[in-house]
């Protein structure tokens, strides 16, 4: 346990079946010990990359913003987004997931504050499902 989490508190959290039942299946698989257990280190590493976006200065940053959404409901204010960002974003790619969902990635280079700033504002678009940031220093650190 991180120092810190030493006072547990139970709370409950809704998710869809398949999603519990992916967890449940890591856990007789052995790979967690207890549905707590996951959601703990799953929270603490989401929590991470977002503090990140919070804390990152105007260092130059390599990244790839990866995403999953909604096609009808988001690509709108995704396409008026990324235009907002065209100083940090070197290429994209779009794949059709199905009719109804598309996955794009963004490679990125500039600033990690605006690198974070494109991936706060693509996160909070409504019929966005998934985001995943991924950074390296461009000084190799």
């Amino acid at each position: 346990m991180s120092k810190g989490e030493d006072n547990l508190v139970r709370t409950s959290i809704t998710v869809p079946e398949q999603l519990l039942q992916k967890v449940n299946e890591l856990i007789a698989s052995g790979y967690f010990a207890s549905r707590s257990e996951i959601f703990r280190q799953a929270l603490r590493e989401y929590l991470q990359r977002i503090e990140w976006t919070e804390r990152v200065g105007d260092e130059e940053y390599f990244g790839a913003l990866t995403y999953v959404f909604q096609h009808e409901r988001a690509e709108p204010e995704l396409v008026k987004v990324q235009h907002e960002f065209t100083d940090v974003i070197i290429s994209t790619t779009h794949i059709h997931v199905s009719p109804e969902k598309c996955l794009e990635v963004l490679l990125l280079q500039g600033p990690g504050k605006r690198i974070a700033e494109l991936a706060k504002r693509i996160r909070g678009v409504r019929g966005v499902e998934q985001a995943k940031l991924t950074v390296v220093s461009s000084e190799g650190e």
